[in-house]
């Protein structure tokens, strides 16, 4: 299995629709998968997800890891900045 190390979001990176997987026991991955990559921390480098394939970590997912509580997104997947849309002038 190949190991991918998430990635920090960025100020301003929430997406709209998504939303934040929360890891209660640090030794236990809270994503596992038949796939071919496991997701590690960026900061401390444990381990998140296990047995995961890329587009199944996608722009909505993200990880606050539980033993640094840092909040990952798989570092491949460009995510753009959280907008809402434009409310029309007449209010509907």
């Amino acid at each position: 299995m190949a190991t991918m190390t998430m990635r920090r979001i960025r100020e301003g990176e929430v997406p709209i629709d998504g939303g934040t997987a929360v890891q209660d026991d640090p030794d236990r991955p809270v994503f596992r998968g038949n796939g071919a990559n496991d997701y590690r921390c960026a900061e401390c480098g444990n381990v998140l997800a296990t047995g995961m394939n890329p587009e199944h970590m996608g722009r909505r997912v993200r990880i606050r890891c539980g033993r640094c509580r840092t909040v990952n997104i798989a570092a491949e997947v460009p995510v753009e900045m959280a907008r809402r849309p434009a409310r029309p002038a007449n209010g509907r």
